[in-house]
């Protein structure tokens, strides 16, 4: 590792550039190294079975559940609402409580009860 320099006699603008001067350095350092292991794990995946490895297979070995729909880029399944407002409102019970039910005065799921369908 080289010497470092004194720095205690810089001023604060130059400090503030020897900073940044290092950081874009680091950055640079950070992304040829990314380069350099994506490389890498491409030659891996490739070196163990190039068949599993084409854009097309990816998605057949993913693992289920909520991992898979987050990589599918799916929502996942449509779910039948469970609670309905005055104004016809609905609401499937998954998620933040709605608008319109904060606006009744419901501060927890116990509070939709009276607004359930049936």
């Amino acid at each position: 590792m080289p010497k470092l320099p004194d720095i205690s006699g810089y001023s604060f603008d130059e400090l503030s550039r020897l900073v940044a001067l290092a950081t874009k350095r680091m950055e640079e350092f950070r992304g040829k190294r990314i380069k350099e292991l994506q490389v890498e794990l491409g030659r891996l995946s490739a070196d163990n079975n190039p068949a599993r490895r084409t854009r097309k297979n990816v998605g057949a070995t993913a693992p289920s559940g909520r991992m898979a729909q987050n990589r599918a880029g799916g929502s996942g399944r449509k779910v039948a609402a469970q609670f309905r407002g005055p104004k016809g409102e609905e609401y499937s019970g998954r998620g933040a409580i709605p608008k319109w039910a904060k606006e009744l005065g419901v501060i927890d799921r116990a509070g939709l009860e009276e607004y359930r369908i049936r």
